[in-house]
């Protein structure tokens, strides 16, 4: 029964990948989500992960370079650009540099050394304590 409805439903209401306004002028997503309602656990973490994939294939186009670093400088270059999205983190010059030339030393001071750093709090200290341990080895 749950297979035959949601079919119908999806039939019915047909998928809209970006953001519209309804007949009744509700926002609303997907298979006529309304934005007025949460989502679910579940439909909060697909989300992520596609985000995450989303980020990912952009690190891989434009600095193929990225998958040469350790992990940990990888996941914190991946989370960076997750939260501030690849045109701020393009601005990260001097760090991407320092990341070109494997100084994860200078990386994290780099990060350390931005507006970004103050504005996101724990999640800032917590990534330069990961990119000094690819500095320690």
């Amino acid at each position: 029964m749950k297979n035959l409805l949601t079919n119908l439903i999806a039939v019915h209401e047909g998928l809209r990948n970006d953001m519209y306004h309804d007949t009744v002028g509700v926002p609303t997503i997907g298979y006529g989500h309304n934005l007025y309602e949460p989502i679910s656990d579940r439909a909060a973490r697909v989300i992520l992960e596609d985000d995450i994939e989303i980020t990912i294939n952009e690190l891989d186009t434009r600095l193929p370079w990225w998958r040469d670093l350790p992990e940990k400088a990888q996941i914190v270059v991946a989370s960076m650009v997750f939260n501030m999205g690849w045109p701020r983190f393009s601005r990260f010059k001097k760090m991407i540099s320092a990341l070109e030339d494997r100084d994860y030393l200078r990386a994290a001071i780099e990060m350390e050394d931005s507006l970004w750093f103050g504005q996101v709090k724990t999640r800032g200290h917590q990534l330069k304590e990961m990119m000094m341990e690819c500095h320690e080895g």
